[in-house]
């Protein structure tokens, strides 16, 4: 039976969890408020379904008319942002755009939220999960992204969740915690795979660090969070056999992707069954550079030609391999090693983000949001990468490294942009700030010696 003490005590309980979480509390309900007031009067995500936002859109409604119809393309992309969209679909109706909006704007402020609470988890200064999220909340490049039907968003959503169950299992070393993080994985995974580079990249810091910084972090511990992740990817080999009748892991686009990387072609078109034509934009935003600043070292420097042409389908592994060879043989070691440099600078510079890049309303924006970033964050995020070789801060700092140097590596191999980066975008900004708390302490340190040394002569 309650009483009027069991009833106050509840309450001040509440309050008091209230006031603990006042900073997260007040921070998600303005990235919600913002986000949704964004996607849904703003810049309605309905009011974009064309290029890469079409593809989802039409590839999600053929999943719900004929979950297993074989269609070829549905091959060549990972298949996770359009599950989701697929999801939404089931739920609330097949042409409900605005709750495709209302979903991206709720996946957007939970990457918020996460992000406020893996600061919380990795930082030692009180002030930065809470300027972390007054940074985050009107954050343009995330918000953005968010407006379009596209796989960044989730991507970004999951990531933060595996990094914040990755940190509680460093901490706490417990069961539960492995699980969610191979779950959480599994399912950024299949948004886009190169997180796969991420998870390889801490199984080799765990080999270094096993009896130190991630001394409660066990090999069963390990065993299970790769249980989820392999069944994901059990299931995506299938499904990629199931409609194109060959092998492959989650999709057949990552040697596609290679050419662009390794051949700096702005533009690949493929005749097959039907015509398939892609450029990335940062390629052709260099392509551009190219004829602006033609004396520069960064700019499109084709190793066969700006554009390459074949019969055939878009995946196909023996035509593009070809390609690759060529490039290898024409540009030699010294010119690919140019290319992945070009490549890795990519993701921060020498391209406005695309949807906005092509679109008069937003492309200033996003320039100097992407401008900001260059500035602000860079140089800080570089130092920050090497807390992952240190003993006392690889299990913090040194997990949120982890992932930039596997963005920097998935860039080089690949081809960098903006939009690539963005889902990284919580981690690179936590590491930034630690570096300028550890940076103003410093200062002030220093400062008060001198000051010390002064008043004493």
């Amino acid at each position: 039976m309650n009483t009027p003490e069991t009833t106050r005590s509840a309450r001040a309980r509440v309050v008091a969890w209230l006031y603990r979480h006042r900073w997260l509390l007040a921070i998600t309900v303005a990235a919600l408020v913002l986000r949704l007031h964004w996607n849904l009067m703003v810049h309605p995500l309905g009011d974009y379904v064309v290029s890469d936002m079409r593809g989802y859109d039409v590839r999600s409604t053929q999943l719900l008319t004929n979950p297993w119809k074989k269609i070829e393309y549905h091959g060549f992309f990972p298949y996770g942002a359009h599950y989701v969209v697929a999801a939404v679909k089931w739920l609330f109706g097949r042409y409900n755009y605005p709750a495709i909006s209302v979903a991206y704007a709720l996946m957007g402020t939970i990457t918020v939220s996460l992000a406020y609470l893996i600061a919380a988890r990795v930082s030692r200064h009180a002030w930065v999960p809470p300027l972390l999220g007054l940074i985050l909340i009107p954050y343009y490049p995330i918000i953005s992204l968010g407006g379009y039907m596209l796989s960044e968003i989730p991507m970004a959503t999951f990531a933060t969740l595996a990094t914040l169950y990755l940190l509680k299992l460093v901490d706490e070393g417990k069961t539960r915690h492995a699980w969610a993080t191979g779950v959480a994985v599994s399912l950024a995974m299949v948004m886009r795979p190169q997180i796969l580079l991420s998870v390889a990249l801490f199984g080799i810091a765990w080999l270094f660090y096993r009896k130190t910084a991630f001394a409660k972090v066990k090999l069963r511990h390990l065993l299970y969070a790769g249980l989820p992740i392999a069944l994901v990817l059990a299931f995506s080999a299938w499904r990629v056999e199931h409609h194109t009748g060959r092998r492959g892991l989650i999709s057949e686009n990552g040697t596609f992707n290679q050419v662009f990387g390794h051949c700096h072609t702005k533009m690949i078109t493929a005749k097959g069954k039907s015509t398939i034509k892609f450029g990335p934009p940062p390629l052709i935003q260099l392509h551009r550079r190219a004829t602006t600043h033609p004396d520069s070292w960064i700019k499109l420097d084709p190793a066969i030609a700006p554009e390459l042409n074949f019969n055939g389908y878009i995946a196909d592994k023996e035509i593009l391999r070809g390609y690759l060879r060529e490039c290898w043989k024409r540009k030699g070691l010294a010119g690919q090693i140019k290319y992945t440099a070009i490549n890795a600078v990519l993701l921060v510079a020498y391209n406005t983000m695309w949807p906005d890049s092509g679109r008069g309303a937003w492309r200033e924006t996003a320039k100097w949001w992407g401008k900001q970033h260059l500035y602000w964050l860079t140089l800080p995020t570089l130092l920050g990468m090497m807390t992952i070789f240190r003993r006392k801060t690889a299990g913090r700092h040194g997990i949120l490294a982890i992932h930039i140097w596997a963005l920097i590596i998935t860039a080089a191999l690949f081809f960098g942009d903006a939009r690539l980066r963005c889902p990284y975008d919580p981690f690179i900004i936590i590491l930034a700030l630690e570096v300028y708390g550890f940076a103003g302490a410093w200062l002030w340190l220093r400062a008060r010696r001198l000051a010390g040394k002064s008043s004493a002569t």
